[in-house]
């Protein structure tokens, strides 16, 4: 019943159900709460778990949701059984869910009934063939085949297996000539060493011993490394296999250009920025390296008669040659006897010759019919005319010529010269180990994923 507190008007109309008017707003009332009423069970849905118990046993009725209920109900239905409703299934597995083993339960577990793990003192590692064992090795980084080689006399002989230890990457490292003596025993024919700390602590063992190993190098990068004239004259001694080298921002003497000089399949020589370079050691050079087909000269201050001598005598193997930094010690005459000793040369960079006249682009012209790259930067005596007439060369694809032209004349150049592609590439690549984004490989090798 609704409690209005005041007597209400016939003109209300009110509801059948709550007594409530209609055309009042239902938060305005105040409704009393109904009286409980003692419902049969079967009218809340819900029945005897069972029926076959005493008279005294169903006095206290136990409900449980029908199955036409929803199954979410479950939990909430009372778990006060009586003795003949304890064999339901589906009260024991709620039960089983919501039941959690204590810690001391867990601590006083039978551990019998985990299965055992058989134990025995069989290797079966031993079992394998040496070649089994290898082939596994294979898939190791270098320091983890360094510490296999701990482990017995038969690994140790396995881990010194030559093809294991083929490409090897020390860049940015400190190593001992120790060191680098065993690992150029054990055969490695690809070796990196750019920005390498090399230090000095006896040339003993196997420098002194069988140099078999020694011969098996091929490609060595001593780019901005700290060997010495020492380290390297050991080192150049005992290989004489190489066929690339680059020793770029590297100190040198006449006995160290003699004793690289000693390698005949030597293909690519990068000595750019090299100090000590004289006309012995470049003669000593271009001497015993009569295969060269890639040779790095720039800003190594080569004198006037150094150049003539290079001139002269270069390899006509030569197919890139990069003479950068020379200045005023290369000439128009000096360019007349280049082209003529290599007239196979694709590549050639006489960046800062600031001699050098319209007569070497007409050398040129006339004697590198095979040219495909040329570089002329801040060159400033060539005219703009000279540089016109490059586009008529048959095989000519990409020039530079930076630091020479405004930027009025460039667009005009590059208008004109539209089958040659005009300051394309700043810094010259000729026999340089690593150009561009490929820092983890040496000439095309890649050295980064066998790193000690």
């Amino acid at each position: 019943m609704v409690n209005s507190g005041t007597k209400r008007s016939s003109r209300h109309i009110t509801s059948s159900k709550e007594n409530i008017p209609l055309n009042r707003k239902r938060f305005n009332t105040r409704v009393r709460p109904k009286k409980q009423y003692e419902v049969p069970v079967q009218e809340l849905g819900c029945d005897l778990l069972s029926e076959s118990g005493s008279e005294e046993e169903n006095l206290e009725i136990t409900p449980c949701v029908s199955s036409e209920a929803n199954e979410s109900l479950l939990l909430k239905a009372p778990r006060v059984l009586q003795n003949s409703q304890r064999d339901n299934i589906l009260v024991e597995s709620v039960l089983q869910t919501i039941k959690r083993p204590s810690k001391r339960d867990v601590s006083q577990h039978d551990t019998a009934s985990y299965p055992e793990i058989p134990h025995n003192d069989t290797d079966f590692f031993s079992s394998l063939s040496d070649e089994m064992i290898l082939r596994i090795f294979h898939w190791l980084p270098k320091f983890t085949l360094a510490k296999c080689a701990r482990v017995c006399r038969r690994w140790n002989c396995v881990v010194g297996d030559r093809s294991l230890w083929k490409r090897i990457d020390l860049a940015n490292r400190r190593v001992t000539s120790s060191c680098l003596g065993l690992l150029l025993h054990r055969g490695v024919q690809v070796l990196r060493l750019t920005k390498t700390e090399v230090t000095e602590d006896g040339f003993d063992g196997y420098w002194k011993g069988d140099k078999t190993g020694f011969q098996y190098l091929q490609y060595l990068d001593l780019s901005l490394s700290s060997a010495s004239t020492r380290m390297m004259g050991h080192l150049f001694t005992s290989c004489q296999s190489l066929k690339k080298l680059s020793l770029e921002l590297c100190t040198i003497d006449d006995n160290v250009a003699t004793l690289f000089g000693q390698n005949p399949n030597l293909q690519v020589l990068n000595l750019s920025m090299c100090e000590g370079l004289s006309t012995t050691g470049l003669a000593a050079i271009l001497g015993g390296c009569r295969r060269l087909t890639s040779l790095n000269l720039a800003w190594t201050g080569l004198r006037r008669q150094s150049v003539a001598y290079l001139s002269v005598c270069l390899p006509s193997s030569v197919r890139k040659l990069n003479l950068s930094g020379c200045r005023e010690n290369i000439t128009d005459e000096e360019v007349l006897q280049l082209v003529r000793a290599c007239p196979g040369l694709m590549e050639l960079d006489l960046s800062d010759s600031t001699v050098i006249t319209e007569q070497s682009i007409s050398h040129i012209m006339s004697h590198l019919d095979k040219l495909q790259y040329l570089a002329l930067s801040r060159c400033y005596r060539l005219p703009v005319t000279s540089i016109r007439e490059l586009s008529c060369h048959p095989s000519l694809a990409e020039v530079e010529v930076f630091g020479m032209f405004r930027d009025g004349t460039m667009e005009q150049l590059k208008h004109e010269m539209r089958n040659v592609e005009l300051n394309r590439y700043p810094f010259s690549s000729v026999a340089r180990p690593t150009t561009g984004i490929r820092m983890t490989s040496l000439w095309g090798l890649r050295v980064r994923d066998n790193a000690v």
